[in-house]
């Protein structure tokens, strides 16, 4: 059982894109039992886990942060080298975002109850940071928490003069040491909320306070979060947060009657999958192929919210499917292709250094 009477905390380990599973998380906790979520004391992360817990702190919605998720992944995707063009800066497109979406407020609404990792340059020591001046101030210290070094750019940000990178190099779960905090990770392991691995592990590794099991579902899941999945893949890992959540609430019989929010219950829109089973009840009766960008498995115990996102996501990238992109995926097509982006990676740094 959870212990109701004491403080409780909660925890997103840093995942790069995979942060989608902490948003599929947060909807089943928000759905089922959303005390949990609103009543926690401190709400910590480190890295992409940072800006979960971010969002939820100063009153973003998971679905517009799921939107953003979603969005970055189809630009870097874009681009031959991805993340590693050096046309596509992560970092700049995060704070882009931040500057969009954040609150005139959001400073005061995070002090003191968002917890956030960074690790500073010059020692390589953890740096808890909970306080905050000014929203300005908000988005170095979240900057500086996602700012991983080579993958993001060689020049790290900085918070009050001092340089940071990463908090998951140094602490990837904050307030793991405090009891009653509830840990949420996207890797198979020891966390509450976590994946959980059907082949034989042999050993686990214990990094940042992160327990992570050595196997290949692992080695595919820290290589998708660092290069972005497609957008079927990031429904499934949204999927897969949800159902690994409610597992969380039925092993400590927190599971209750299903509580949305109001803001989340008025003026929701029917996901594209749901107006498909409208239009074959009206007698349209679309077939499989119009609606085969997104498996209906994935999406079915989802918010409907949560659902229309990421359906309407998979249907955009459905309908960018060309001849010309079929093609491409050929491997002999895309070998000429990356040896001629590394061609002309000399001529197109040479340009945008010209322009800076």
């Amino acid at each position: 059982m959870f212990n109701w009477d004491k403080e409780w905390n909660i925890s997103f380990a840093g995942c790069g894109f995979r942060s989608i599973y902490h948003l599929g998380a947060l909807s089943c906790l928000l759905q089922w039992v959303p005390h949990l979520v609103h009543g926690a004391a401190k709400i910590g992360g480190a890295s992409s886990g940072c800006l979960v817990a971010a969002a939820l702190t100063v009153g973003i919605p998971i679905d517009q942060f799921c939107a953003e998720v979603l969005t970055m992944a189809k630009e870097a995707r874009k681009h031959t080298l991805g993340v590693f063009h050096p046309t596509f800066s992560l970092l700049r497109t995060v704070r882009s975002s931040l500057l969009q979406k954040l609150p005139e407020d959001a400073h005061l609404r995070a002090s003191g109850r968002l917890c956030v990792s960074l690790t500073r340059m010059a020692d390589r020591k953890n740096v808890l940071v909970s306080e905050f001046d000014s929203r300005e101030e908000l988005i170095q210290v979240l900057m500086c928490s996602c700012f991983f070094p080579v993958y993001c750019g060689f020049i790290p940000p900085s918070y009050r003069g001092v340089h940071y990178m990463d908090g998951a190099l140094s602490n990837n779960m904050p307030l793991f040491e405090q009891r009653n905090t509830i840990t949420v990770a996207p890797f198979s392991g020891e966390s509450d909320i976590c994946p959980i691995e059907g082949t034989f592990n042999f050993f686990e590794v214990h990094y940042g306070n992160v327990s992570i099991q050595v196997n290949t579902g692992n080695v595919h899941r820290i290589c998708t979060s660092f290069l972005p999945p497609s957008a079927q893949m990031l429904a499934e890992i949204c999927h897969n947060g949800y159902m690994d959540a409610l597992r969380f609430l039925r092993e400590r019989d927190l599971v209750r009657t299903p509580c949305l929010p109001p803001s989340l219950v008025e003026g929701v829109k029917l996901a594209c999958c749901e107006l498909v089973k409208k239009a074959e009840l009206t007698g349209l009766n679309p077939t499989q192929e119009e609606h085969g960008w997104l498996d209906h498995s994935v999406t079915q115990n989802l918010p409907a919210d949560i659902k229309r996102i990421l359906c309407e996501a998979c249907r955009e990238s459905h309908d960018d499917v060309t001849l010309w992109s079929q093609l491409t995926q050929f491997l002999p097509v895309k070998g000429v292709f990356y040896l001629l982006t590394i061609l002309m990676l000399p001529l197109e740094l040479t340009c945008i250094l010209t322009k800076r």
